[in-house]
């Protein structure tokens, strides 16, 4: 089965996220805040994770600096889409980048490059 981590404080786009996956019957797995993404990512196997930037106590790119298992892939979900911010979290090692606020279609396939 297909395990995805959701790392997001905000609690709507958190529930969004998770009934979009879990719809498609992917089981999910959630974080509010980035220390508690990069514990559960780091003590967990995931097959994808999901990850906003602008995070309480460790950020996205902290999240993505600090992270070990460079295997799974992460998907950046976040509001904040200009190109430098997207450069930024490519270099430090997401695998693609989708912007807020989430088109389904877009959102979906992106999920399933990665799992499928």
């Amino acid at each position: 089965m297909v395990k995805i981590l959701v790392i997001e404080d905000n609690e709507l786009n958190l529930k969004l996220m998770k009934d979009i996956l879990e719809s498609q019957s992917y089981s999910v797995d959630v974080a509010q805040d980035g220390q508690e993404g990069l514990d559960k990512a780091n003590k967990n196997d995931y097959s994808l994770i999901i990850l906003d930037i602008q995070m309480p106590v460790v950020s996205g790119y902290d999240f993505l600096k600090a992270y070990n298992n460079k295997k799974t892939p992460v998907i950046v979900v976040s509001a904040c889409a200009m190109e430098n911010e997207v450069n930024k979290a490519k270099d430090l090692g997401c695998a693609e980048y989708v912007s807020k606020p989430i088109q389904l279609v877009e959102f979906l396939n992106t999920v399933k490059k990665y799992v499928n």
